[in-house]
């Protein structure tokens, strides 16, 4: 689990991340080719979907496997947590065309001092005899695309 402290408000930041121009204007920052989102509320319920088409630098292992560039769709539903003092969502992210999902746990919670975003993701690879070592990558590049995108975010914030 990874966690990322903010010195404001758990709505500040919730404002933000299902705020679709700034998750385009974010996306774009942070060197993606594409981007784009929509947002749509169902009562208590968030949902942001993102479609991105991105570079990646691949290991030689995988090169035969992915192609450099791949088109991304990441769907986020956000709701209440248990007390109404912050927000849980399920991240789910789909690469188009590869045999691998990505997901994680989020919740995004009120502390003393401002708010904590924890994340936990996971892969699941369907190639045999090296899908261990392919998840593994996966959740690594997602883990350095959420720390790059939470520094961005601080940065708006601040």
């Amino acid at each position: 689990m990874v966690e990322f402290e903010f010195d404001c408000a758990v709505e500040e930041v919730f404002g933000l991340l299902t705020d679709p121009d700034f998750v385009v204007e974010r996306s774009l920052a942070l060197g993606d080719l594409e981007s784009s989102c929509k947002v749509q509320e169902r009562g208590e319920v968030t949902v942001v979907v993102s479609d991105r088409k991105v570079r990646r630098d691949i290991p030689s292992f995988l090169a035969r496997i992915f192609d450099p560039v791949q088109t991304i769709r990441m769907t986020e539903t956000w709701r209440p947590n248990d007390d109404d003092s912050g927000w849980v969502c399920r991240q789910e992210v789909e690469i188009r065309g590869q045999p691998i999902s990505v997901n994680a746990d989020i919740e995004l919670f009120a502390t003393g001092d401002g708010c904590c975003y924890q994340l936990e993701q996971r892969a699941r690879a369907k190639i045999p005899l090296i899908g261990a070592r392919v998840e593994k990558f996966a959740v690594s590049q997602a883990l350095e695309g959420c720390r790059a995108e939470m520094d961005y975010l601080e940065q708006a914030l601040g």
